[in-house]
């Protein structure tokens, strides 16, 4: 059912309507390497659990250092000093794009990397589809001796 702006439904109504609960069903239905509904029910309880907690608050640490932000920037870093290799990042744009401009900061020069550009639904549900056409397209655009 269409919105207008005189008649706006809340976001909790809204996705009950038909033509979205159609819409992620057959989003759901599409998904590769889906989990069980079960497992997910039982990942829900964990999350609400006195350990879970526990182990969370128990981080005494925070990220200071950019260059140790996270893996894959570590990994991009570790790729720039091989010949002719092109970083690629499964994952989304957005950290290829930071990845590029703290290490183009660092090296005073632009640094090669590239992603498949996962979507949020590919980040959760599985993105092998995104991943195979990623590394066809790169290797197809710049020709490198390694990806």
């Amino acid at each position: 059912m269409p919105q207008s702006a005189e008649k706006t439904k809340d976001h909790v109504s809204l996705f009950k309507e038909p033509e979205y609960t159609e819409m992620f069903a057959a989003k759901k239905a599409q998904f590769e390497c889906r989990p069980t509904d079960d497992a997910v029910a039982a990942q829900t309880e964990y999350t609400k659990t006195w350990e879970y907690r526990e182990k969370n608050f128990a981080r005494t640490q925070a990220v200071i250092n950019p260059a140790k932000a996270c893996q894959p920037l570590g990994a991009v870093f570790a790729a720039a000093g091989f010949e002719e290799t092109l970083p690629y990042v499964h994952g989304s744009q957005g950290c290829v794009a930071y990845f590029r401009s703290h290490l183009a900061r660092h090296f005073k020069e632009a640094v090669p990397c590239v992603s498949d550009s996962m979507t949020e639904d590919a980040a959760v549900f599985g993105g092998q589809a995104n991943l195979v056409d990623g590394l066809q397209n790169s290797y197809t655009l710049y020709k490198p001796k390694m990806i």
